[in-house]
Formats: C-alpha cells, sequence, structure tokens
C-alpha cells in the first residue's frame, strides 16, 4: 500500500487531471443568469421585420420586469437587411461593449450577420460577457463570440418569435426559466440514426453548431466552425433536400468532421404540401450511416412550431442508453461531468 502522503498526491493529480478534462468540454466564459430590472439590449444584426413587432418586444420584456433598450437606427433602407451594415454593426458593437447591459437578444433571423464578421473580427475582447441570445442567421454571430471571445451563448428563440408567439408556450416558458436561472438542467430525446450511435455509451463534450446554411458559409473564413471533438448541432429551414445534401458532402469532403465526437439533427422545416420533409428524412438517414461517429435526431429545436433552447459551448452529455442529452446551465451549482467518450 502506498504511504498516506502518496495517496494524497495520486488524489490530487487526480482532480487536476479531472478538472483540465472538464475545462476542455466547456472552457468558454459563462453567462450570468438575469435578474428582475436588467438591461436587454435588442438588436437587429439580420434581416428586418414588421416595425409594428418592435411595441410587441417592449411589452413583452418588461412584462418579465426586464428593461429594453433598442436603437432609434434598428430599420433603415437597405437591399437585403434590417439596416445598413454600418448600422447594424454600431448596434451590435454597442450592445456587446455596454457595461449597463446583462444580455443581447437578437430580433430574429433572416439574413446579413455574415457581412458584419469582417468589422466584428477587427474587435478587441471587452473586459466582461453577457448572455447572448438567438439563432438562425444569428449562429455567424455565436462561431464568433465562442471562438474569438471564447463565451458561452444561448441558441435561442429570437425575441420576435417570443413577442408574437411564434413558437409554443412551453418554449417559450422554458426559455423564460433559462435566461432567469430557474432552470439548471436540460434534457433532450434522441433518435440514433446510425450503428455507430447504436453501439456508443455516452459522450460528454461541448455543442457547437447551429444553421447549416451558416455552418457552410464559415468554411474558408477566419471564423470557420472548430468542431474537433465537439458534438456538431444542425438546423435548416425553407432548403431542398438536395441542398441540404450538397451542403452536407462539403461538410464531410472538407474534412472538418474527422474528428468531430457526434452530431445532432434538429428541425430541419419543409414546405407541407411537397413530400420534401420525407425526402429530407432519407436524406440524412443516408449520411448519417456513412459516418463512423454517432449521428442522432434531436427533435424540438429549430424553425418549428417547437424551438427548445440549446446552451452552446457548455459542458453537454449524451448517453446513448437512455437516447438522452443533458446539458447542465453554466450557472447551475451541479458539478461538471469531466469530458469522456465510451464506445
Amino acid at each position: 500500500m502506498l504511504p498516506l502522503r502518496s495517496q494524497f498526491a495520486c488524489i490530487l493529480k487526480a482532480i487536476s487531471f479531472s478538472a483540465r478534462r472538464c475545462e476542455s468540454a466547456a472552457s468558454g466564459k459563462v453567462w450570468k443568469p438575469l435578474t428582475p430590472g436588467a438591461i436587454v439590449d435588442i438588436i437587429a444584426p439580420a434581416g428586418p421585420c414588421d416595425p409594428d413587432a418592435v411595441e410587441k418586444v417592449k411589452n413583452l420584456l418588461q412584462a418579465w420586469q426586464l428593461i429594453p433598450r433598442i436603437s432609434p437606427h434598428l430599420f433603415g433602407d437597405d437591399l437585403l437587411c434590417a439596416n445598413t451594415d454600418q448600422h447594424r454593426f454600431k448596434q451590435l458593437q454597442e450592445a456587446l461593449f455596454n457595461s449597463e447591459s446583462h444580455a443581447v437578444w437578437c430580433l430574429r433571423g433572416g439574413y446579413g450577420c455574415t457581412r458584419l464578421m469582417p468589422a466584428l473580427l477587427k474587435l478587441k475582447v471587452p473586459k466582461t460577457n453577457k448572455l447572448f441570445i438567438g439563432f438562425s442567421d444569428i449562429t455567424a454571430l455565436h462561431l464568433f463570440l465562442q471562438q474569438q471571445w471564447h463565451w458561452q451563448t444561448l441558441h435561442g428563440p429570437c425575441v420576435y418569435q417570443v413577442a408574437e408567439q411564434c413558437i409554443d408556450s412551453a418554449s417559450i416558458e422554458e426559455f423564460r426559466k433559462v435566461i432567469f436561472g430557474e432552470c439548471h438542467k436540460l434534457v433532450f430525446s434522441l433518435c440514433p440514426l446510425n450503428d455507430a450511435a447504436d453501439n456508443a455509451q455516452r459522450i460528454t463534450s461541448a455543442v457547437v453548431g447551429g444553421n447549416l446554411t451558416l455552418i457552410q458559409a464559415s468554411l474558408a473564413t477566419p471564423w470557420q466552425i472548430q468542431m474537433k471533438n465537439k458534438i456538431l448541432f444542425l438546423e435548416d429551414v425553407n432548403e431542398t433536400a438536395y441542398r441540404i445534401d450538397r451542403m452536407l458532402q462539403q461538410l464531410q469532403q472538407s474534412g472538418i468532421l474527422q474528428a468531430v465526437k457526434a452530431i445532432l439533427f434538429g428541425d430541419f422545416v419543409a414546405e407541407k404540401k411537397t413530400n420534401e420533409w420525407e425526402l429530407i428524412q432519407s436524406v440524412l438517414k443516408r449520411f448519417a450511416q456513412a459516418q463512423h461517429f454517432p449521428v442522432l435526431h434531436c427533435f424540438g429545436i429549430g424553425h418549428g412550431k417547437t424551438n427548445r433552447s440549446l446552451p452552446l459551448a457548455t459542458s453537454a452529455e449524451i448517453v446513448f442508453g437512455t437516447k438522452q442529452l443533458t446539458i447542465r446551465l453554466p450557472h447551475s451549482s451541479a458539478k461538471s461531468i469531466p469530458e469522456k467518450t465510451h464506445i
């Protein structure tokens, strides 16, 4: 038997190793949950919406005892976006750097975030981080904040969706609990799509990703997605099956998927009048069966009526026996799970 001092040294070494493993799973800066009276910056870095919806946004935040801060230049004349690149970037910059606000909530997706990336890459990292919320085209900003500034972010409904009740009440209530720190754990049901998912036991790592179109757009750019040893989440909307297949093939052939731990397919929403949705499911299934790593469906995240919140760059655990993804919220007092893979 080892002397007591040697045993103690071994224990300390094991704890240190476990901590380093946990840090590698989720090493981003943790956002703080909101409290009543918190200031939330509402920005439109991508597409526009009906200006009348802004009043509903204000009413929503006030009902949640939050203080909305909205630029008078939220909307303006532009060919494709909510306002010019200059105005949208200024909104984004002020929201990210303002020390008085506690969160940045994107109005909606659409198109435009990729046009802001060159200017965004020139900024220095702010002293403090904050909660950043959005999805769809906002995926580009998630990637930047996670990879360049090392923030943990929240893939969640845009404020327009919540204010207009475009998503179901369960998604809205879960989101509210998440941002106010009333929910410490999220559990998602999974459906295996390939043999690797049927044979694996457990994977723990950070979830990254978002909209497939934006993930593809990031390739060969300074903000290209980094997915080594990560769980990759993908979703999309209004894309045909052949376009989704082509995007997945580009990811495959680029070699970027070689070190991914697993892929989670969220909702791929298509027009109901056609058989496109069924064809898309077949495309996803064929892609999954060609992979050596686990690929699973994680329904209820994306552009559907249900749009659950998905913390990104945060430690997550897939347990294949129960077919569940579990994410402990960044502000949870529960102990983190060390990064590991059992195949």
